[in-house]
């Protein structure tokens, strides 16, 4: 990038000063432009007159300059941001276990009852009422499932015959070739007819 970077301040370094130019000059500038669209004329036609012949102005270089080095400094930080945030997050992950543990570590050594808010204080019994709970919960909803299914009940013995999902991927791309050639035997007939 320094190589592309003095090849741009080396080129907008030379400013061209603004002249005034006289009737001669002028003169001189229209009948160079008309040679040259005279020479577009021959491979165009009439549209060379619309076309520009070279660009009016001068490329504000120094403009470009900042705006490639704003740019690529701005993607360098984005990628630096993007690895800081990474790595924090990993380690967000790792930590997250070994805190949790240890918070459950320190709420066991505390020495005296009064020290712990109720709250947060769980204990094993809390621990078999709620899977007590979820457990209930989860039988009420099997069996209202079952009630609305009734007799119909899935066994092994009657259940529906699914494929495996190799025998399906094999049978799709056999029934794909078939439709290929079967396409294949319609273009022909129709170019030879």
């Amino acid at each position: 990038m320094e190589a592309r970077v003095m090849q741009v301040l080396k080129q907008s370094s030379l400013h061209i000063p603004s002249q005034v130019l006289t009737d001669q000059d002028v003169a001189d500038r229209i009948r160079l432009d008309m040679q040259k669209r005279a020479r577009k004329v021959r491979d165009h036609g009439v549209f060379a007159y619309t076309q520009p012949i070279a660009p009016t102005q001068n490329v504000n270089k120094g403009f470009l300059l900042n705006t490639i080095k704003s740019v690529d400094t701005h993607n360098q930080r984005q990628e630096v941001d993007a690895c800081y945030r990474k790595r924090q997050l990993e380690q967000h992950l790792d930590d997250n276990p070994r805190r949790q543990r240890q918070r459950l570590d320190t709420r066991k050594r505390s020495r005296s009852q009064d020290r712990r808010p109720p709250s947060r204080d769980i204990t094993a019994s809390d621990h078999v009422h709620e899977r007590e709970f979820w457990a209930a919960r989860k039988a009420l909803k099997s069996q209202a499932i079952l009630d609305k299914v009734g007799d119909r009940m899935c066994s092994v013995d009657n259940a529906p015959a699914y494929e495996s999902d190799e025998k399906a991927a094999k049978k799709h791309k056999k029934r794909a070739k078939n439709a290929q050639k079967k396409l294949k035997k319609l273009k022909k007939k129709r170019k030879a007819d």
